[in-house]
């Protein structure tokens, strides 16, 4: 899974073997770390399923699938400090560290020649103490950021979950959803991008999600996946059926099937001004954690590496 090495950079590629282990480091320190273990958690079940795909199957997939994972060349993988990288059909940067000094993680991000800047890279799920690293990076490269979503982290007890109970009312059909679906979600979906569609089929294809159906005319009128995060997101119900408990009948079931699936904790990003969809995760038992934040980086520079 390690990206290509540019050996002079300050950053190395992390093999499918280190980061089984970061991902273990970052498990001793939940609830804090408890974001990043799960994106590592997940992406090491998306580095299984491809491995059992043809080369033409995987040249069709979001470019998400294939987040790349980098490490400080002359650092300690203990310190839990880690970029990793999307290439740039759907550019996206996560990175965290778990030491408390922000500085070396500022000249790592300022000095890797692995982000390619001018493709307005999109920060993912960015902690409230890794904003400032980011703002003071971007401010080095006299460019300016955008924050595109404002989250909340929010987490379940697997064994709360696995014991929902949930009725399905008559006239609606719950059951697993497909990717024929996929176009229809991304135009309904508010945080929609150029390839977004690639990106909810691909997650519909890998990590699946639940769709509820009018029963009368086969309708889809609401939904919900579990996302990169192997969380609970992209939940969604459409406007005419709304007030029916239609979004606590998906948000339950998928945190069930999530539950007994992988046999975790369930976890879900809100948007901050989501008020009704963090009232009802609270409600059904959620529990903050943290705030994160999505943020699109704009910079322009004529040096050719960034």
């Amino acid at each position: 899974m390690a990206g290509d090495d540019v050996v002079d950079d300050i950053l190395r590629p992390l093999s499918q073997e280190d980061l089984i282990l970061l991902k273990e480091i970052y498990r001793k320190h939940l609830p804090e770390s408890i974001p990043f273990f799960f994106v590592m958690e997940n992406q090491l079940r998306w580095l299984t399923k491809m491995e059992q795909m043809e080369a033409d199957e995987m040249s069709k997939l979001s470019a998400r699938a294939f987040l790349r994972y980098y490490v400080p060349r002359n650092g300690k993988l203990e310190n839990g400090t880690f970029v990793a990288i999307t290439d740039n059909e759907d550019p996206c940067v996560y990175f965290h560290s778990l030491q408390e000094d922000c500085n070396q993680l500022i000249i790592y991000l300022s000095e890797t020649k692995l982000i390619c800047w001018r493709s307005c890279p999109v920060f993912c799920g960015i902690s409230d103490n890794h904003f400032r690293v980011l703002e003071q990076v971007i401010n080095q490269k006299m460019g300016k950021l955008t924050v595109l979503s404002d989250c909340s982290y929010f987490t379940l007890d697997k064994n709360i979950a696995a014991q929902f109970e949930f009725n399905v009312p008559d006239d609606v059909v719950l059951k697993e959803i497909d990717t024929s679906y996929a176009e229809f979600m991304n135009e309904h979906w508010p945080h929609r991008y150029l390839h977004s569609s690639k990106y909810i089929r691909f997650l519909i294809q890998f990590n699946g999600g639940l769709g509820l159906f009018d029963k009368s005319t086969g309708d889809l009128i609401g939904w919900v996946l579990k996302n990169e995060f192997a969380g609970v997101g992209h939940l969604h119900t459409m406007p005419s059926y709304r007030r029916r408990g239609f979004g606590e009948l998906l948000a339950k079931a998928i945190s069930s099937k999530i539950a007994k699936e992988d046999n975790t904790d369930v976890n879900a990003f809100m948007v901050e001004t989501n008020i009704a969809s963090r009232a009802l995760f609270r409600k059904i038992g959620y529990n903050w954690v943290e705030d994160s934040n999505w943020i699109r980086a704009v910079v322009v520079s004529t040096n050719r590496n960034d």
